[in-house]
């Protein structure tokens, strides 16, 4: 499991206001999901988008990719990936959540 710890997808999700959230692996095979509606699309697409990072991370020497953030005019979605390649991404629709997101999702990683 991701870090070596079961994550609570709910509390994290209520802890950071977030509207959904999921847990995948890197390849986009989903394990969890919160108040999300195509769960498995989502989780493949974010997978590739991951794997797609971490190469291109790898390629410019830029170390290993952590986190992924995608923001756009109606939210917001933070993905983080382990050592591992277990991943999390949360949802939100509201932008100035951004900052909760980040540093929550850092703290469930570097813990």
């Amino acid at each position: 499991m991701l870090m070596n710890v079961m994550i609570d997808l709910n509390t994290l999700v209520e802890e950071t206001g977030a509207e959904s959230g999921l847990s995948f692996n890197i390849d986009g095979i989903l394990l969890d999901s919160v108040n999300l509606e195509y769960d498995g699309n989502v989780a493949a697409m974010i997978g590739m988008i991951l794997k797609m990072c971490l190469e291109m991370s790898e390629d410019v020497n830029n170390g290993d990719l952590r986190q992924v953030m995608i923001k756009n005019n109606d939210g917001i979605v933070v993905a983080n990936k382990d050592n591992e390649d277990n991943c999390i991404a949360l949802l939100s629709k509201d932008i100035s959540k951004m900052g909760l997101l980040l540093r929550k999702m850092d703290t469930v990683f570097n813990n």
